[in-house]
């Protein structure tokens, strides 16, 4: 004889109504960021109180910049860098991205770069192609004015093959607004046309680097001919003409 079946449990019009009210979330998703910030701090509920307050600025200042030497090859400094910053969360935190700027991120694949840390590359261009694209376009990325010639041709390769990388993304569909992504049922299915991200203009401005500024970097971070070799055989055309080898391959993820 089969054993008699349990009674279903009734779901009340009660469960439904608390149910309602914990999937509820306000566009600044404080649980989440609650959640987010006691990874790291002590006090959750202070540190988001902070995130709260425009002091001095509502919008985030640029961190000073890494000598270039001292970031070439440093890895070590790299992550220590970013575990500082903890990046990893607050990435993933409204009011954390609502503050952050196009600039300090430039400046964080500037890092990346320069480490030669190519994994962490990745997922910093994610976060800015997923940034708000009225105020985070490439092409409103305002002019660094960087004093060191050559961390200002790096930043201006970034800047351009970011253009690139973002219009390559939304050929196949993608779109900066997660909630409006094209998806086609077969390859023979045409993509609408999008609005191509441009480069800033002060890159057109930013010439390539004089070699002889080089001169005593590293032998192994010079080619033959002179040129800053951040990765061996590189041949993005994009920092080639800025005589900068290496590769962009990272920036073209989806």
């Amino acid at each position: 004889m089969a054993p008699p079946r349990a009674p279903k449990s009734r779901i009340t019009w009660w469960m439904r109504v608390r149910r309602f009210i914990y999937d509820l979330e306000s566009p600044l998703r404080l649980r989440h960021t609650l959640a987010r910030l006691s990874h790291r701090h002590q006090h959750p509920f202070l540190s988001l109180l902070r995130l709260c307050l425009p002091i001095p600025t509502w919008h985030f200042g640029l961190p000073d910049p890494v000598p270039l030497k001292t970031m070439l090859n440093n890895v070590p400094l790299l992550q220590s860098r970013k575990a500082s910053a903890d990046l990893t969360n607050m990435r993933s935190i409204p009011l954390w991205r609502a503050r952050d700027t196009p600039l300090r991120s430039l400046y964080r694949l500037y890092e990346a770069i320069v480490a030669r840390e190519f994994y962490a590359i990745g997922p910093e261009v994610e976060y800015f192609f997923y940034q708000s694209r009225r105020s985070w376009a490439i092409h409103r990325i305002p002019d660094p004015e960087d004093h060191d010639p050559v961390r200002y041709a790096i930043l201006a390769c970034i800047a351009e093959e970011l253009a690139l990388a973002f219009n390559w993304r939304m050929g196949l569909g993608m779109r900066r607004d997660k909630t409006k992504h094209i998806y086609r049922k077969t390859f023979d299915d045409l993509l609408p046309p999008f609005v191509a991200e441009i480069a800033p203009g002060w890159t057109r401005r930013v010439g390539p680097i004089d070699v002889d500024l080089l001169e005593d970097f590293p032998a192994e971070l010079r080619d033959a001919a002179g040129r800053l070799v951040l990765e061996e055989g590189g041949e993005n055309p994009n920092f080639a003409d800025r005589n900068i080898v290496t590769d962009t391959g990272h920036f073209y993820t989806v």
